[in-house]
């Protein structure tokens, strides 16, 4: 990104006679991308929080030449003493070592000397399996970073008498590529209120075309982990147990946000925030406030509730994810409400004046995608009759077999899947809006999340050859699809 097209408010600049300790702050996917959630903006407050360590934003850019240079001075990745890299996706691993390789800097960790800067690795993707990045990344932190930031940025500043390396391997949750990522704990983040939380978050004002709602509101996490446990996620798994910040401390935290991050729109975080045990209180807050909110999609027998405060705010569209249409399947993967619920939360939506429903769905959770494809459409085209008010869209990805979960030992035929997308796209109303993530695509993703270190020189290879389907299609000698039932399906 050209850092002239670019005007941001809350960016951090510190004197270079005060730096001690350069960061980069690596997220290998686009500005959009990357500014779209809440990772880096917390953690780019967090690992600036020491005087003499500054802390900058590097993105991934397929079209500009060069190497990659960071938004606030330029920088290349090389002039840091560290790279922590967040991966929210394992699709990000190639983008990665993209970066690497552009910057002039050898992608596998036993080629790189002191001279080179160390690289961490942190964000839910390694959480889940760290191994396809074991033999490039010096450093895995798994979990959440927040109780121990500021250890972390203790030990980098004492390591001028000692190795940096090492002084970093003191701090809890961080271990060296030659530990085994079985011996260590995820650090979980027990009490949010006690807890830094940014209320000048850094967001684009001027020079980027921008998303309305995301890139230029402020993020307020309202809770953490998850109760329900679903049996194909990730949050519910790792990052348990559900926590909350507090109402005041969230009330706090709106007001200097309102007047920090310069914004009156704040994106409500969490993975179930309808189920916040005083939702319709901070929801009220914002009203009384004269703020607008969005909500992450909510839960249909926990979502009710909320529909009628939604309805005074004058917001008018909201996301559920029901992930299947048969109550069957969905009561397997551990949610608990039928179709019947769904269709009357539907119509108390219409009713609270709501315009737009999108719906969220997982093809493959069963061994038939096609017979799950024919149950979508014929719920959803129910729905269209039923609610004629209202437009529908609906968002469908293939299952991801995640490490961890219950289902990480699923085997998924991408080539079904790709049949049951074909019902879809052919039997849906033409009303209804529909959006799928590519099956081809979700293929080498499930490569990456259950595959182990034998995909390195694979990935390197696959970037130098530029990152695309076909250089995945041509290092695997195969159709991925075809690759991942060979190798990863038991």
């Amino acid at each position: 990104m050209r850092k002239s097209r670019l005007k941001e408010i809350n960016a951090i600049n510190k004197s270079s006679h005060d730096t001690q300790w350069r960061i980069g702050l690596v997220y290998p996917n686009s500005y959009a991308i990357g500014m779209s959630g809440l990772s880096v903006k917390l953690l780019y407050h967090l690992l600036n929080q020491h005087q003499n360590i500054f802390t900058e934003r590097i993105f991934f850019s397929a079209d500009l030449p060069g190497p990659p240079r960071s938004i606030e001075t330029g920088k290349t990745l090389a002039q840091f003493d560290l790279l922590a890299f967040t991966f929210q996706f394992e699709l990000d691993y190639v983008n990665a070592i993209r970066m690497l390789l552009r910057s002039n800097l050898p992608a596998k960790r036993n080629h790189r000397t002191s001279d080179h800067p160390i690289l961490i690795a942190g964000g839910p993707a390694i959480t889940a399996n760290p191994q396809p990045l074991h033999d490039i990344v010096d450093i895995f932190f798994p979990g959440e970073f927040e109780s121990v930031s500021n250890t972390f940025l203790e030990a980098i500043i004492s390591s001028k008498y000692h190795g940096l390396m090492e002084s970093i391997l003191t701090v809890p949750g961080f271990y060296s590529s030659q530990d085994s990522p079985t011996q260590i704990k995820p650090i979980i983040t027990s009490n949010l209120d006690e807890v830094n939380y940014p209320s000048a978050q850094v967001r684009p004002i001027s020079g980027w075309i921008k998303k309305k709602g995301t890139l230029d509101g402020y993020f307020l996490q309202v809770s953490r982990g998850c109760a329900h446990g679903c049996h194909f996620c990730l949050i519910g798994k790792i990052f348990r147990p559900l926590r909350e910040r507090s109402l005041e401390t969230l009330k706090t935290l709106i007001d200097k946000g309102n007047i920090e991050t310069s914004t009156n729109f704040f994106s409500l975080i969490g993975s179930s925030v309808a189920d916040y045990s005083q939702i319709k209180e901070l929801l009220q807050y914002f009203i009384n406030k004269k703020l607008k909110f969005t909500l992450p999609s909510i839960r249909v027998d926990s979502g009710r509730d909320v529909l009628d405060v939604i309805k005074l705010a004058g917001q008018k569209s909201l996301s559920i994810a029901p992930e299947s249409a048969s109550d069957e399947i969905r009561f397997k993967i551990g949610k608990k409400f039928n179709n019947s619920q769904i269709s009357s939360f539907v119509q108390r939506a219409e009713q609270n004046k709501l315009s737009e429903i999108k719906f969220y769905f997982i093809l493959g959770l069963s061994n038939d995608p096609v017979s799950e494809a024919r149950e979508i459409v014929s719920l959803i085209n129910s729905l269209t009759e039923l609610s004629p008010s209202v437009q529908f869209s609906i968002s469908i990805t293939p299952l991801i077999p995640k490490l961890g979960t219950k289902l990480d030992n699923k085997c998924v035929d991408y080539r079904n899947i790709q049949l049951g997308f074909n019902f879809l796209k052919k039997n849906l109303r033409k009303k209804v809006r529909y959006k799928s993530f590519p099956v081809r695509w979700a293929a080498i993703q499930a490569i990456l999340s259950t595959g182990g270190s034998e995909l390195t020189s694979k990935m390197i290879n696959i970037a130098v050859k530029g990152g695309t389907f076909q250089s995945w299609k041509k290092i695997l000698a195969e159709e991925p699809s075809d690759y991942y039932l060979k190798h990863y399906c038991h």
